[in-house]
């Protein structure tokens, strides 16, 4: 039994190393906008906050609420575990204990909220020295090319510098400050400025060569495949070098799964995200792009989804996700039915857009009335074509009709019902109250001890 287990004795006597949070971050107050956010709290008298903080972020947080708390007399809540991705504003658990307000700690994805917050981002040095002697290396002023200029949002405390080293050496170029305001032209918590801190429309980044100053990942990706630049460039300040970006695999893909959106006859509306009434406009939206192309829909909400949670739903053909452009599930590959952005449902279901396309929308925002690529769903007749992935011949019934017929509400009933009825059919059915039905026991003790060896398991 030696051979299969491990020593208990070796799990109790390991040293764990814990980080202290005080040497982590010396100045908590400067670090973390102590001071800022107390004003905001007493400015707006809010009087019950709660603050949201990222996995990386817990161990400093007793120390901010303790800090918040000697300056300002209001109830805080420490919210730990996300309902969905920590970049979001978890308004469903602030809902919970009744908040006001959210302080949110951490890497954002500036998305809407329905309820009022104060973004509190990250902070990192950031060796200017290494950034200007890479720019001027790379980037020439005076060869007639039009540039703009990225950095994340690690980098807004050091924004001014940048800007102005920027506009001296490229006077004719642009910067994509951070905005977390909601206005006219902002896309992805960014606007374009010129020199004379004029807002420009974010088109004339067509014409454009961006330039990212961080990291690689999801922000980033975000960018070169949502804004249609003549090219990306990524200047690491940490590798200390500056590297071309393609993402012409990905769109492959993506291609790809708008085929297989076509082939499609069950379509599994995903919410994983609540805050705000642009979630249910877009959720309105997928439902009646499926209705008018005879696709079934239903909407599923199971918290943050993973692998066995959707399996459980064997009769859905594919998912289209209503999540912040941050989310990474799009490219995991684990899932049994392929994940899509609703942009790529757009492009299959709406013969108004473009069938081939250099960019993609990310934010669904952007896909909703009034908004940068908003379009109107057109209602086809019945038409016939061949599928790209199977080669078989595929049929679109189009209801002719915005409302839909009721012939179409009745198999949308029916397909509810057939599912309904598989799922009581099957042997297990997850978690289940049975009210009434489980029988009332005595309290007995539980287990003590770790995993490794419990106190009463057998020698």
């Amino acid at each position: 039994m030696a051979n299969f287990t491990t020593d208990g004795k070796l799990c109790i006597e390991r040293e764990l190393d814990i980080a202290n949070a005080d040497h982590q971050y010396e100045d908590i107050i400067t670090r973390f906008n102590i001071l800022e956010t107390c004003e905001w709290i007493t400015d707006n008298k809010y009087v019950k906050v709660c603050l949201q903080f990222p996995d990386d972020l817990l161990s400093v947080s007793a120390a901010i609420y303790h800090e918040i708390k000697k300056r300002v007399n209001v109830d805080l809540y420490i919210l730990g575990d996300t309902s969905y991705a920590s970049c979001c504003v978890d308004s469903v658990a602030a809902m919970h204990v009744q908040g006001e307000a959210v302080i949110h700690y951490g890497h954002s994805c500036f998305t809407k909220s329905n309820i009022p917050v104060f973004i509190i981002l990250p902070k990192s040095d950031l060796n200017l020295d290494i950034v200007k002697k890479l720019l001027l290396e790379n980037f020439k002023s005076n060869d007639n090319t039009e540039l703009c200029l990225f950095y994340d949002a690690e980098y807004e405390h050091c924004k001014d510098e940048i800007a102005s080293f920027w506009f001296q050496n490229y006077p004719q170029s642009y910067v994509a400050f951070i905005q977390i305001e909601e206005t006219n032209h902002r896309f992805l918590g960014r606007i374009i400025r010129n020199e004379k801190n004029e807002i420009v429309s974010v088109d004339i980044l067509k014409q454009c060569t961006c330039i990212h100053i961080g990291s690689r990942g999801q922000t980033l990706f975000n960018f070169t495949v949502s804004v249609p630049a003549s090219k990306w460039y990524l200047l690491d300040p940490k590798e200390n070098k500056v590297d071309i970006l393609e993402e012409t695999i990905w769109f492959k893909r993506r291609r790809f799964l708008v085929e297989k959106c076509k082939d499609a006859n069950i379509i599994g509306i995903l919410v994983c995200k609540l805050a705000g009434d642009q979630t249910k406009d877009i959720i309105s939206r997928m439902k009646q792009l499926c209705r008018v192309n005879g696709k079934k829909s239903y909407i599923v909400s199971v918290g943050k989804p993973n692998v066995a949670k959707l399996a459980n739903f064997p009769e859905i053909d594919i998912y289209v996700m209503i999540a912040c452009p941050e989310n990474d599930l799009y490219n995991n590959r684990d899932f049994y039915k392929p994940i899509v952005y609703p942009f790529e449902l757009e492009l299959a279901f709406n013969s108004n857009r473009e069938s081939y396309y250099n960019y993609h929308v990310t934010d669904y925002d952007e896909l909703l009335r009034g908004k940068r690529h908003y379009c109107d769903i057109s209602h086809m007749k019945e038409a016939t074509d061949v599928s790209l992935i199977t080669g078989n011949i595929r049929e679109t019934k189009i209801q002719s009709s915005e409302e839909g017929s009721k012939d179409l509400m009745e198999k949308q009933n029916w397909a509810l019902e057939n599912i309904g009825q598989n799922l009581q059919e099957r042997s297990w059915k997850g978690l289940e109250q049975k009210l009434g039905e489980t029988e009332v026991k005595r309290v007995e003790e539980g287990r003590k001890g770790i995993p490794l060896q419990y106190s009463n398991e057998p020698e």
